[in-house]
């Protein structure tokens, strides 16, 4: 690393050069008004007399500074530059490698991936939420700290709804290797492009290589026309289940969100770590689960979202033991919600390693209290199951041994989100075999009636 002596505006001591990228270089510095380090990310010479680059930058700077989540790097200050010195802004300093140089040791394991890809999917949420794009993400623009935390950085060429483009017409922007299908086509970016990109990150934080190489012109048309190379056997059917929905081709195949996207890959990560539960546990542990993972509450304007018990119930975040639930307690039910969501077959093969049948799961019955041994009831809880997606509750409801019919409607204000369930009945004490209706939002390609008769042929 090159080492300097420069003072920056009268306050930002330059110290260490610690990454260089397209644009820009960014600098390990030290903040001698408020005795902080920092990182500053200056613009290189040859570009900031360029409009649009220097544009760009500047975009960057405002956009990122308008974000406050701990997914993303924060922006402290910009400055236009002088005679002296180029345009700079002033960034929080991650302590910790990018994602690229960690991958440069190989390739990851599924629940490690992920808990980086619902670390990234909650910090791309809060951006999304706030009209902003990212439009570049890659493992080189997602930064690890020493405490596993997970920080998004560059939104230099991020695009933020409703403002003029800083890019010709017809330029795309982004890294070939991660751009989402209809990006190559042409159309604009938005959120489900973000998701792509994530999901194509995830593919190679499981595999150690990108799935597409070549030309530009060559992974261009690989992510439009040809699948991606299969994951490796030992990934979870789940997890590579979970791959394929974010790289979908078609966009409105993707998560609806990068909310749910995270809640999602949350779930499947602490159900990888979690430890096999007992009969016992199942069953003692199941409503307590219902009842926890109701949707949380959200502010005016916020679609629902289901998420699992985690810290302060939003999915994503730094784990700690603050929050009500124990790392334990946490990881047991997640491994409850996955049996029931018809994970079992999975855990069964992975945790035995024989052919030996699976045992029936014991959270989908409960004892009836008639006077035949062979007839069975289960509890709906609807008050817990309205608010997920409705593949989670159909999948969970045919663990119990129910008949899901699922019927959809129209969104509304304060059902917005494609795929929410909005009522589930009847609720309470159902016979094993019943029919339970589902009531779900449509998506904007589906009419009216019934999506699907939930009996899984």
């Amino acid at each position: 690393m090159t080492h300097i002596s420069a003072l920056l505006a009268g306050r930002y001591r330059l110290d260490y050069q610690i990454a260089a990228g397209g644009i820009g270089e960014v600098w390990q510095a030290e903040d001698l008004v408020l005795d902080r380090p920092v990182a500053v990310k200056l613009l290189r010479a040859e570009y900031a007399e360029h409009a649009e680059t220097h544009a760009r930058f500047r975009y960057e700077a405002r956009h990122a500074a308008s974000l406050t989540h701990p997914g993303i790097a924060q922006v402290f200050d910009y400055h236009e530059g002088d005679g002296q010195h180029q345009p700079f802004l002033v960034m929080e300093l991650v302590d910790g490698p990018s994602l690229a140089d960690v991958l440069t040791s190989g390739p990851l394991e599924p629940d490690r991936v992920m808990d980086i890809v619902a670390q990234a999917a909650a910090g791309l949420d809060a951006a999304h939420r706030a009209g902003l794009v990212h439009r570049d993400i890659k493992p080189a623009n997602l930064l690890l700290t020493t405490d596993g935390t997970v920080k998004i950085t560059d939104f230099g060429i991020a695009y933020a709804a409703g403002t003029a483009p800083v890019t010709r017409h017809g330029q795309l922007i982004g890294t070939p290797a991660y751009l989402a299908p209809e990006r190559i086509a042409g159309e604009p970016a938005g959120p489900a492009s973000d998701l792509y990109s994530l999901g194509i990150l995830a593919h190679e934080c499981l595999t150690g290589a990108r799935p597409f190489t070549g030309t530009p012109a060559e992974i261009a048309v690989a992510h439009n026309q040809r699948p991606l190379p299969p994951l490796p056997s030992s990934v979870p059917r789940p997890v590579a289940a979970f791959i394929a929905e974010l790289t979908a081709k078609d966009p409105a195949a993707r998560p609806v969100s990068a909310r749910l996207a995270s809640a999602r890959a949350a779930q499947l990560r602490d159900s990888l770590v979690a430890p096999r539960p007992t009969s016992s546990d199942r069953v003692a542990s199941a409503p307590t689960l219902l009842r926890d993972l109701h949707p949380a509450t959200l502010a005016d304007g916020e679609a629902p979202w289901y998420v699992a018990a985690h810290g302060d119930g939003r999915a994503g975040g730094p784990r700690s033991a603050a929050g009500g639930w124990s790392r334990r307690r946490v990881a047991l039910a997640i491994a409850v919600a996955s049996v029931a969501a018809g994970l079992i077959g999975w855990f069964v093969s992975t945790a035995t390693g024989s052919g030996a049948p699976a045992p029936a799961p014991a959270v989908s019955h409960v004892a009836s209290q008639s006077s035949s041994p062979a007839v069975g009831t289960v509890t709906v809880d609807s008050s817990a199951l309205i608010g997920q997606p409705v593949s989670i509750v159909r999948d969970t409801l045919l663990g119990l041994g129910l008949r899901p019919q699922v019927n959809l409607v129209a969104p509304t204000d304060q059902w917005p989100d494609p795929g929410t369930v909005v009522s589930v009945e009847p609720s309470g004490q159902v016979p094993v075999g019943a029919t339970v209706t589902v009531t779900a939002v449509q998506s904007h390609d589906q009419g009216h009636g019934n999506g699907d008769n939930g009996n899984g042929n």
